[in-house]
């Protein structure tokens, strides 16, 4: 959360101080028309990038996060970097180093099914940025299309790529065209009325473990959540949806704990 804001005060140029709070934390990041030019941790102050980006992995890490804006033109005084930084850079930075520290072992799995392209929050995030290999090759296959699952096919694409690709979809920079998927809401509709089976359900074969239940229902909400249809869907659907995720919900939870016959 604390990145897409960084992303959206740097494409308003926002001046001010923006306050975050944690359980425990205090800290603020001063802005000059969408410059980072100083930050501060629990009183201590970040004196160069690096460490800028360093206290901003920090707070991204507390619980319970609550941010305040206050815009004032002389906020960002008394800035302690002797160079001042584009606030998507602090989050892309920062982001980097959050997804990095990320185990598991493939993040298409994280992914959306879909064709994948930049949006224009993600035009914005990466303009002029420095990006690695790595990244230069996603943001290439972006501009054209890609899916999470052809990326790892491709030349020049690894882990590194794929997890760069989630980074963006977390920062809502890449995402797959809008829409849900009809024909699964129908499919799934008349599952649940036939009362399937919980593994059904999430398309999983009977003794599946709660890991593969978890990574089940990630995928399906994905494609079935009310908000994949959009406001102009009929209500009707829209309620069907919230149905039909209620119960992907419940059957996951019910593998979970290991009710299911």
């Amino acid at each position: 959360m604390l990145c897409r804001v960084l992303i959206g005060l740097d494409r308003t140029a926002a001046s001010g101080a923006l306050h975050v709070c944690g359980r425990g934390h205090r800290a603020a990041i001063a802005l000059d028309a969408g410059q980072v030019a100083g930050v501060t941790l629990d009183r201590s102050a970040a004196g160069s990038p690096r460490h800028v980006a360093q206290s901003v992995v920090q707070m991204c890490r507390w619980e319970g996060l609550v941010l305040r804006l206050r815009q004032s033109p002389t906020a960002a005084n008394g800035s302690v970097l002797s160079a001042r930084m584009p606030a998507r850079a602090v989050a892309l930075q920062s982001m980097r180093a959050v997804v990095n520290r990320l185990d598991f072992a493939d993040p298409a799995v994280e992914l959306a099914d879909g064709i994948y392209h930049l949006t224009a929050v993600g035009e914005a995030l990466l303009a002029g940025a420095e990006l690695r290999p790595e990244e230069a090759t996603v943001l290439f296959w972006l501009r054209r299309g890609v899916s999470a699952r052809a990326l790892a096919d491709l030349p020049g694409c690894g882990l590194r790529s794929r997890r760069f690709l989630w980074m963006l979809g977390l920062l809502r920079a890449a995402s797959p065209r809008a829409g849900g998927s009809y024909p699964l809401l129908l499919r799934k509709r008349r599952e649940v009325r036939a009362e399937a089976s919980a593994h059904a359900l999430l398309d999983l074969p009977e003794g599946a473990g709660g890991r593969d239940a978890r990574l089940a229902l990630r995928k399906l909400v994905r494609d079935l959540h009310p908000d994949r249809f959009g406001d102009r869907a009929p209500l009707s659907l829209r309620r069907a949806s919230g149905e039909i995720v209620t119960a992907l919900v419940d059957a996951e939870a019910r593998i979970a704990s290991g009710r299911v016959s």
